[in-house]
């Protein structure tokens, strides 16, 4: 086991298979230098707002959406505790509410993480011919904003190298 720069991570988790991978990326590098991790899901409630207030949900609607969203997020944070379990390793999930980028920063601070990982935006086969990668407009607010490093994971092959981690 090698020695890390740090001791205390937030893995943002959103369904995306980039955030599957980035989770798994997360708990190879939690066991292999002793990292405290924890899963964070955030409902975006700052956009179903946004939906409501210009008209493209009506109030019964956002309150369904909302819920879904939370249903989706517990969904995903379970899969994430589940993939840590299997190697052996302890983490804690929270759910948030808020804007994305902001409630990302906050629980990093709240955690006293000294290192975020975010998945990437990864090409499918259809995009070989992309010569750039553009980040969300959430990642670059993270980025921009975080006082501790923020990693941002694209390993597409990650899946055969955690199942013999």
């Amino acid at each position: 086991m090698g020695k890390s720069f740090f001791k205390k991570m937030i893995v943002a988790v959103n369904g995306h298979r980039s955030s599957v991978h980035s989770s798994m990326y997360a708990i190879m590098m939690a066991r292999t230098y002793n990292i405290s991790i924890k899963f964070i899901y955030v409902v975006d409630t700052a956009t179903v707002k946004y939906l409501s207030m210009n008209k493209f949900l009506v109030s019964d609607e956002r309150y369904d959406y909302e819920e879904r969203l939370k249903e989706d997020g517990e969904r995903y944070l379970a899969y994430a505790q589940m993939l840590a379990g299997s190697k052996g390793l302890k983490c804690e999930t929270e759910l948030r509410s808020g804007g994305v980028f902001t409630e990302i920063l906050r629980a990093a601070d709240e955690y006293e993480a000294d290192l975020i990982i975010l998945g990437g935006n990864e090409k499918d086969e259809n995009q070989h011919n992309l010569k750039r990668n553009v980040l969300s407009t959430d990642q670059n607010e993270v980025l921009a904003h975080s006082k501790v490093p923020v990693m941002i994971i694209q390993k597409p092959d990650i899946e055969k190298i955690f199942k013999i981690f």
